[in-house]
């Protein structure tokens, strides 16, 4: 009797164990031991089972940021989306963010700290297509920071563009210097309140970032 055909269901949460598994080998072991073969044999598997789902490891690396940034946006979405005051909702993304790479630290770590291929190494391949669909799944959450942020400092004219993009980047590097620290458990060797620390510094972050407004409205040049 033949076997009956899996549901979209089942077809979804064998990609997603599939997506899980390769991610846990490339934290463990680096984007370039990923295989196939790899991921079968965790999955107790063949590896054909597996090419019925991924074409190859590029693919499942894109599927993996794909969700990456699905999960980062949805969150910065759910925490900031009904809140009225654009202050309010700058502070809420911040915090989000922080929230983000602190609770998902191997996409964190996938997305943002390691050597894998990103849209520029799939760019003129046959995998360019997926790759820019990973690409634009990142700048959507860039653009949740960027549009407020434009909205809320009072300058005009040619310089507001690459000013509201060295704003967002600055105090970016601020927010992913705390995660990484935390989950390199760097902190937690000079530090035995890292939770307190992480609060103070994002709370500083978020106020020096809202005082650009008022050094803005005094006429103070800073940029």
């Amino acid at each position: 009797m033949p076997k009956k055909p899996r549901t979209k269901e089942e077809i979804e949460n064998i990609r997603e164990k599939i997506l899980d598994t390769a991610l846990h080998i490339i934290i463990e072991e680096g984007f370039n031991n990923l295989s196939l073969r790899k991921i079968a044999s965790r999955l107790n598997v063949t590896a054909t089972t597996i090419y019925n789902y991924y074409t190859n490891k590029d693919e499942i690396n894109l599927m993996i940021r794909i969700r990456g940034f699905e999960k980062l946006h949805d969150l910065l979405i759910t925490r900031s989306a009904a809140l009225k005051k654009i202050e309010d909702r700058l502070k809420a993304m911040i915090r989000a963010y922080i929230e983000f790479g602190l609770t998902y630290p191997s996409y964190y770590d996938i997305m943002f700290n390691l050597h894998t291929p990103k849209y520029l190494d799939y760019a003129g391949t046959e995998i360019e297509p997926l790759a820019f669909r990973e690409k634009q799944n990142a700048l959507k959450c860039l653009t949740l920071f960027i549009d407020p942020v434009t909205s809320y400092i009072p300058i005009k004219g040619k310089k507001k563009e690459h000013f509201i993009l060295y704003q967002v980047i600055k105090f970016w590097s601020d927010l992913h210097g705390l995660i990484t620290l935390n989950n390199s458990r760097l902190f937690h060797e000079v530090t035995d309140d890292v939770d307190d620390f992480i609060a103070k510094r994002t709370a500083d972050i978020v106020d020096n970032f809202l005082k650009l407004k008022d050094s803005l409205d005094e006429g103070k040049k800073i940029f």
